[in-house]
């Protein structure tokens, strides 16, 4: 059964549905119960920005890799920041419009081997030098709720690695329908010390709205629990908008002294209503787990603590 769920899900004949325009690379990488994954609009676009990578993988097949380099950046993102490249991207996204109650699993490897400064580096700088690896994100929240724009944020949830950080940080944002806007300080779910050079694996289990709850999931460990207000229910232009998935590489604030390049593959993309159907449950047995041995194993659950910044 795994055999036959991951050639399904991984050989790229199946998943990729190729066309061509210009010459540019068009399609998709499917994952489990998701519709077709798109790149995204800003992603840099270079030889070696999006791939599919036959020779390593989570699961064993294939899966989807990024690799960003210095100064990649396309259109409005090389018009950011203090110089051209202090923002760039290689990412893709799956325009979808989640709500209710849901079940999500991805894998990542990040390798660091390139994730380089010249020598003349400022500490202060680097420490600064943010790099996302997944969110889940609103659109057109902030012009539904203009309040939102100068102290809230469309992105439900960031991953994201700073220096400072010490590791792989799980940041929390929200803005709610009234004029109250609230944040969480970031917390670190992987220490740094473990982050790179090795698979890690994220579920997260999600009730969308504004009664709901969140609960993170790192290599099957119970990391991050909220409950109560979790995201806005709103509509724009006649459409229902819930938070979407992103994933790849994205970076900001990126110091002239960076010269390297970050590489980051995905894999084992999935999402169910319930932890129990049969192709997300079959996942994550193929990952070692199931939805009964995913648990609080080290009794460190963060609970956050919301910080009023406007009423």
């Amino acid at each position: 059964m795994r055999s036959l769920l991951v050639l399904l899900l991984f050989i790229p004949s199946f998943c990729l549905g190729l066309t061509f325009k210009n010459g540019e690379q068009v399609g998709s990488y499917k994952g489990i119960g998701w519709p077709t994954i798109e790149k995204h609009g800003l992603d840099a676009g270079k030889d070696w920005s999006q791939s599919i990578d036959t020779e390593f993988s989570r699961l064993g097949e294939s899966s989807h890799k990024f690799e960003f380099r210095a100064l990649d950046c396309k259109d409005f993102d090389c018009e950011r920041g203090k110089f051209k490249g202090s923002f760039g991207r290689t990412e893709a996204y799956i325009n979808t419009k989640e709500k209710g109650e849901n079940w999500y699993a991805w894998s990542f490897y990040i390798d660091d081997s390139k994730l380089t400064y010249t020598s003349d580096s400022n500490d202060e700088l680097i420490n600064n030098h943010t790099i996302q690896f997944g969110q889940m994100k609103l659109s057109y929240e902030n012009e539904v709720f203009p309040h939102c724009r100068d102290n809230g944020s469309e992105n439900v949830f960031i991953f994201q690695y700073k220096k400072k950080f010490k590791g792989l940080a799980f940041s929390r944002a929200h803005c709610t329908k009234k004029t109250v806007v609230e944040t969480h300080e970031t917390a670190t779910v992987i220490p740094e010390n473990i982050l790179f050079n090795q698979w890690h694996d994220v579920i997260i289990h999600a009730s969308w709205g504004n009664d709901g709850f969140l609960k993170l999931y790192i290599n099957g460990d119970l990391k991050y629990v909220e409950e109560g207000f979790i995201t806005n229910i709103y509509s724009y232009n006649g459409k229902s908008y819930g938070p979407s998935f992103r994933y790849g590489i994205y970076q900001n604030n990126a110091p002239k002294s960076f010269n390297g390049k970050i590489t980051a593959w995905y894999d084992g993309i999935a999402r169910a209503k319930k932890c129990t159907d049969k192709n997300f449950s079959e996942l994550l047995n193929d990952l070692g787990y199931s939805c009964d041995s995913i648990a609080d194993y080290d009794n460190q659950v963060i609970k956050p603590t919301f910080i009023q910044y406007k009423d």
